[in-house]
């Protein structure tokens, strides 16, 4: 009878702290969502494209983070960047992919970022991942966490490739530049 009087308390403690961790987890995942899609736009105004400069501005997520897709279109809702209404899609592969002009890749989709650069390439598109060294294989811009803090690196030679001229604060924000 005691043994299962310890088996119940165990179930109840591990349920409890499910219980608690669940909504922790998901409040944190949903505050880095919230940074990403508030970088992405900010970051997004920072550069110049000499090219793909027709229609709507468009953000396509390559993957699903239902998170950030909800923070986009909160911020895309009335702005504009360089003058141009923001238009926000999601994608799950990169032959479906229709023509934008920044591209989030996330990181469960990181394994296609050479098909992406094949397929974009020199069409200005600002490709940016969320996953360790993406930026020195041809991201524009990548996601890193460092001391705690969401930071971006930046590729300067993949820019000045997709024709977008970088701003000089998103260079001096740089965590690193390659």
């Amino acid at each position: 009878m005691r043994k299962l009087a310890i088996l119940i308390f165990v179930f109840f403690t591990l349920s409890a702290m499910d219980i608690v961790e669940r909504p922790v987890l998901q409040q944190m995942e949903d505050t880095q969502a919230k940074m990403k899609a508030t970088y992405i736009y900010s970051l997004s105004k920072g550069f110049e494209w000499t090219t793909n400069k027709e229609g709507n501005f468009s953000i396509t997520v390559l993957g699903k983070d239902a998170g950030l897709m909800t923070h986009l279109n909160n911020i895309a809702n009335g702005r504009t960047i360089n003058g141009r209404k923001i238009e926000v899609r999601s994608n799950g592969s990169v032959p479906d992919l229709e023509k934008c002009n920044v591209l989030y890749i996330t990181s469960e989709k990181s394994n296609l970022l050479a098909e992406v650069l094949s397929k974009f390439k020199g069409k200005g598109v600002l490709i940016i991942t969320d996953k360790p060294g993406l930026a020195k294989v041809g991201a524009v811009l990548n996601f890193i966490v460092k001391d705690n803090k969401l930071q971006y690196e930046l590729n300067k030679v993949a820019a000045k490739q997709e024709g977008l001229n970088v701003g000089s604060m998103i260079e001096k924000q740089a965590n690193n530049i390659y």
